[in-house]
């Protein structure tokens, strides 16, 4: 039987036992959320280069994105103003999965990752999970834009 060579390991260096002192989901977690920050910000990025519709013409002016008439409408109105509030959504929505479905797989299954409830029954990929997450940052985002300078009375 020959020496054994210095690359040969009984156990390969990364599949050791974790030891219960390390958390090895919480950089999971951290890197969730830095790229949950930074996909809200692309998506804010994108409305504001979408030119406004007009709805608020008579009540703010002067909204030139729809980023800005999102912001009016979050501050405004509540969420439960029919035709309005879907076409809001149904925007909102598709900007997001547009922009979460551009992500590489491999980012994709991290972010999930980090933000699934259940450690112990972590998806492979939820773009789902992510666009809801990335809404509700960017939702917050426009409900505490300050909306003062477009008031019209």
């Amino acid at each position: 039987m020959s020496a054994p060579k210095p690359y040969d390991v009984s156990a390969p260096f990364l599949m050791a036992e974790a030891g219960p002192e390390v958390d090895y989901f919480h950089p999971i977690q951290v890197f969730a959320a830095e790229r949950i920050e930074a996909l809200a910000k692309r998506v804010i990025i994108r409305l504001q280069r979408m030119p406004a519709v007009g709805m608020f013409e008579d009540t703010a002016e002067p909204l030139k994105t729809v980023w800005d008439e999102w912001c009016w409408y979050q501050e405004k109105y509540d969420s439960d103003t029919g035709m309005l509030s879907d076409g809001f959504e149904e925007t909102l929505d598709s900007m997001v999965a547009g922009t979460v479905s551009e992500l590489p797989h491999s980012e994709a299954v991290l972010i999930s990752c980090g933000v699934c409830e259940d450690q112990d029954h972590m998806p492979a990929r939820s773009d789902d999970d992510i666009c809801a997450v990335v809404r509700q940052v960017v939702t917050e985002a426009a409900s505490k834009r300050s909306m003062d300078r477009f008031e019209v009375w």
